[in-house]
């Protein structure tokens, strides 16, 4: 019954976004409807909070690995190259204004 319950939880209530005072809360419930035996409540409360510790590593396992993947991929500027960038577009803009002028000047 209480393995039932006990996937039930975590199911059906999200044990990842749970805390442990939800979690006890919610055991505590169970135990006064009888649903779970009183003597039973801590360890289910520990398990229910391993688990969500656990779902919630591998979410940020997962989500960590899926952001390498996206740098692979999609390779970030860094403030030093847009830097970079803006100073060569400067010169640049700064050499087709000069060129302007001499090409009004000769004509």
């Amino acid at each position: 019954m209480a393995g039932l319950i006990e996937r039930s939880l975590l199911l059906g209530l999200g044990a990842l976004s749970m805390t442990r005072d939800k979690v006890v809360h919610l055991v505590n419930e169970l135990a006064k409807e009888g649903e779970v035996k009183p003597e039973e409540v801590p360890d289910i409360v520990d398990r229910l909070v391993a688990r969500g510790e656990q779902d919630r590593e591998e979410l940020r396992r997962m989500v960590r690995e899926e952001l390498d993947r996206l740098r692979i991929r999609v390779p970030l500027a860094s403030r030093k190259d847009i830097e970079d960038l803006s100073h060569k577009i400067d010169e640049l803009a700064a050499k087709v204004e000069e060129l302007s002028s001499e090409e009004s000047e000769k004509k």
